[in-house]
């Protein structure tokens, strides 16, 4: 794998470590809602999918 396709993945990883951490998760805990869906919810899950949705993409660019 090319160190820049690794350097992204760490990235990604730092980046998820920040945003699921309690300081800035507790931004999003409150009753608002989206769709029906608490805030906090859509935050955890959205955030959850892009980070799936980046790393195959960066994957997917190192195994062609």
């Amino acid at each position: 794998m090319k160190k820049r396709h690794q350097q992204k993945l760490i990235l990604i990883s730092i980046v998820l470590f920040f945003l699921w951490n309690v300081p800035f998760v507790t931004i999003f805990d409150g009753d608002a809602q989206l769709f029906g869906f608490p805030i906090f919810y859509v935050f955890i899950f959205s955030s959850w999918l892009i980070s799936i949705i980046l790393t195959y993409v960066i994957l997917k660019k190192f195994y062609e």
